[in-house]
């Protein structure tokens, strides 16, 4: 069985999403794994963890990070209510 080929529309839009990304500090690629793509980000924090990003074609989004060890829960949920915000507000 041979690989899906990518929309043309669709490998375009993500490398135009993958731009946006490196623009906005990220070190994005986009990836395909039989026919399938997405993107990896990632924002490298001086004296923390790297945030990671991925987006599929299906604009499925996934953010991850780790929070400072020295968090309380309290702003644990602050950080995660401000990020979903932020979310809720652009889309």
């Amino acid at each position: 069985m041979s690989p899906r080929v990518p929309d043309p529309d669709t490998a375009a839009r993500m490398h135009e999403t993958a731009a946006a990304l490196t623009g906005a500090g990220l070190a994005a690629q986009v990836n395909q794994t039989q026919g399938v793509l997405d993107i990896t980000a990632s924002l490298s924090q001086p004296g923390g963890k790297t945030i990671e990003v991925i987006v599929d074609e299906d604009k499925y989004v996934q953010i991850s990070y780790w929070t400072n060890p020295a968090a309380t829960p309290a702003q644990i949920a602050a950080t995660i209510a401000a990020v979903l915000a932020a979310i809720a507000t652009k889309e």
